[in-house]
Order: C-alpha cells, then sequence, then structure tokens
C-alpha cells in the first residue's frame, strides 16, 4: 500500500509540473527569445517609409499646415526629410500638409505632394525607361538620362519600382536593375553637383561649377564622373565681349543712380541679352548669398548702376 501511495503522489507532480510548464508557454514568459520579435523593431527605422524625397526646388517648411503659416526654410529637390507619420487636410487649400524633419533637426509642416513618401533618392548610371504599369508594353517614352536624380519607392513586383523625377514631369515605373542606377551619398552628390551647375544661366559658370566638382577627391570614386567630363565638353564655348562691355544676364535688371540696392534709385532697367558699356568699375560688395563687383554702364546714351552678379563676359 506504501508503494502505490507514493506512486500516486509522483504522479500527481508530474501533472502538476506539465500544468505549470504550459502555463508559462503560453504566456510568453518561458520564451523570451530575444531573435525572434525584438529583431524587426530593431530594423523599423531604416525602412524607405520613413523617408520622403522633396520634388521641387524651394518647397516651404512651415511651422504649422497651411501656406500662411510662419515660413521657416526652403527644400531643395532632392533633400531627403524623414515623415513623422502626422498629416493634415487644409480644406480650404485642397491640399495635405505632412509634418517632416530635416537632416538638422528642424520639423515643420509642407505640402505633401511636393515629396515621394517612403522614397529613397537615387541617380541614374544609365539611361532607365519609364513605364506606365510594371509591363514591358507600357512605355511611355521618357526615360531617366545618365546623372538624372529621381526618388525611387520599393514595390512588391520583383525588379520593378515606383519612380518619380524632378516636379513630377517623369513618373512611372522602371526595371530596377543594381547597374542602372545608385542610391550611394557619393554618386547621388555628383548628380546633384551636376544638376545645379547647368541652372546657371552664364556657360562660364557652369564651366567653372564643373571643373571643381571634377577635381574635387571627394567624388573621384563615382562612376559617374565620366559623365561630369561629358557635361563640360559639352559646354559650348562663347565668345568673349571687349575688355568694355558686359553682357546682361537678368530680365528686368535696374540700373540705379548708386551703387546701392537698398535705395529707392533705379533710373532704368536692362533685359536680358542686352550689350552695355562699361564706364567704370566699382567695389566688390557681397549682397546676402552674392558677392561681385558694381560696374556703372552706358546703353543707348543712358547709365547708372549695375551689380555684376547678374552680368557676363560672355554672350
Amino acid at each position: 500500500m506504501k508503494k502505490i501511495a507514493l506512486y500516486g503522489l509522483f504522479a500527481l507532480l508530474f501533472v502538476g509540473f506539465a500544468a505549470c510548464g504550459e502555463e508559462n508557454s503560453s504566456t510568453g514568459q518561458a520564451s523570451a527569445d530575444p531573435n525572434t520579435e525584438a529583431a524587426p523593431e530593431e530594423a523599423a527605422d531604416l525602412k524607405p517609409s520613413h523617408k520622403g524625397v522633396c520634388l521641387w526646388d524651394g518647397a516651404g517648411l512651415r511651422d504649422a499646415a497651411g501656406k500662411g503659416a510662419k515660413w521657416m526654410t526652403g527644400i531643395s529637390f532632392g533633400e531627403v526629410v524623414s515623415l513623422t507619420g502626422n498629416e493634415e487636410e487644409v480644406a480650404s487649400e485642397d491640399r495635405t500638409y505632412i509634418e517632416v524633419e530635416l537632416v538638422d533637426g528642424q520639423k515643420g509642416w509642407a505640402n505633401g505632394y511636393l515629396f515621394a513618401k517612403g522614397a529613397m533618392r537615387a541617380v541614374a548610371l544609365a539611361d532607365m525607361d519609364v513605364y506606365k504599369r510594371p509591363d514591358l508594353t507600357t512605355f511611355t517614352g521618357d526615360k531617366f538620362s545618365r546623372g538624372e536624380i529621381f526618388a525611387l519607392v520599393p514595390s512588391d513586383k520583383e525588379g520593378w519600382m515606383e519612380a518619380y523625377g524632378k516636379e513630377k514631369k517623369k513618373a512611372g515605373w522602371v526595371q530596377a536593375y543594381e547597374e542602372s542606377y545608385s542610391t550611394d551619398e557619393v554618386d547621388v552628390a555628383v548628380g546633384i553637383q551636376v544638376y545645379k551647375a547647368l541652372q546657371e544661366d552664364d556657360p562660364a559658370k557652369q564651366e567653372e561649377a564643373l571643373n571643381q566638382l571634377a577635381s574635387s577627391s571627394t567624388f573621384s570614386r563615382s562612376p559617374l564622373m565620366s559623365f561630369v567630363d561629358e557635361t563640360l565638353a559639352g559646354i559650348a564655348p562663347l565668345p568673349e565681349l571687349p575688355a568694355n562691355q558686359l553682357y546682361i544676364m537678368a530680365e528686368n535688371l535696374n540700373v540705379r543712380s548708386e551703387p546701392d540696392n537698398e535705395a529707392e534709385n533705379v533710373l532704368f532697367q536692362l533685359n536680358k541679352g542686352d550689350i552695355c558699356n562699361i564706364l567704370e568699375r566699382g567695389q566688390r560688395v557681397q549682397i546676402r548669398e552674392m558677392d561681385d563687383y558694381w560696374y556703372k554702364i552706358e546703353k543707348d546714351g543712358q547709365s547708372g548702376w549695375v551689380y555684376g552678379y547678374f552680368t557676363s563676359k560672355r554672350r
């Protein structure tokens, strides 16, 4: 009888231990494996869905949603922002504003249409055809040319990604072969610097900016440096004017009675393309981000002062 009682006791203890094990397992206390649930949370901030790419130059960052809110700063084409996930509809403007954070920590609101959300910044290493849908039969006739900056949005369509160019003038799907594009920050920077250089109206300033880029050791490892050389070679050299003449590069350039842009001293205006005679070179002055000389000029019998930043020695 004693043996039977002991066997019964052992059986009860075994059942009790098994039940405890099942209870702990069902509440998750017994399976705290850090490799199962924590890893995806750690990687969440790295996903492109938390980023946006600005597709317009000078997109406004404001302290609240709406064009009447206080202007904080401008966001450049190709600039990457962090998305907070907050959005606000402004019915009077028929716009959706998104809250974004810049790389310098500034946080504010911007027009959501001006961004590719959930995107990464890229530059084309080779020409990339644009399709209306992820289907080779839907070719739009557009392409992202070598060196062109655009935004890429990952998709679940194997071998395809959505793509948006500047101001969404090119938009659709591209075949995302690794050899056709790059998201490397050096390659992207080369593409952006070429874009900025070509925004200059004066070919001489284009050439100067591209030469600085070509001679920089920072970008020498980029496969796009040959593209920089090709772009340089394509800039048509313009004939220089005589030493006593200037070419006007700006529309409606004010000609002033004194070398001072603050006073109300406008005498008349010159148009882009006008050629005038130099009577005198004044002092070199910095105005905001510009740094150049004042010139006293004469055109069709009228004379006055113009700021040299808006002029060129080539036409």
